[in-house]
């Protein structure tokens, strides 16, 4: 089976949180202020961006979707040695500059000559929508 292709590929740059890095609280074990990053890196991914704004009510309170998701090809990931995972920061979509975060990753498109999954999507979320910077060139 052939490798899947992604339909009008754009330049992704990429933020990957550094958990060992960043600094923790003692007392709470969760991080202080900003977690560290990483060196950002730039690969092709397949955006789809959605702009509805649905509050999903569930048990636990009312839950908002993502804004989009990124597909990126386990190949491309693999060859610079790099993985997508929740807490990673989209800095750069294209032309446009964002600072968006990985909310939930899927695997998906298995094909058994691969071993697994072939594409990954990375659905991304904006923190803070009040604070961003979107520059289009």
């Amino acid at each position: 089976m052939p490798i899947p292709r992604l339909l009008h590929p754009v330049n992704i740059t990429v933020q990957r949180a550094n958990k060992p890095g960043t600094f923790v609280d003692d007392d709470y074990r969760e991080p202080v202020q900003q977690a560290a990053r990483l060196e950002a890196f730039t690969i092709k991914g397949q955006v789809a961006w959605k702009y509805d704004q649905r509050l999903t009510p569930q048990a636990g309170g009312a839950r908002e979707d993502s804004m989009g998701y990124i597909v990126f090809r386990v190949v491309d990931l693999n060859a610079i040695s790099q993985v997508i995972a929740r807490g990673d920061r989209f800095t750069q979509i294209g032309l446009i500059k964002t600072d968006v975060y990985v909310v939930k990753v899927i695997p998906m498109a298995h094909w058994p000559d691969q071993a697994g999954a072939t594409l990954i999507h990375a659905h991304f979320q904006d923190r803070q929508p009040g604070r961003q910077n979107r520059d289009t060139l």
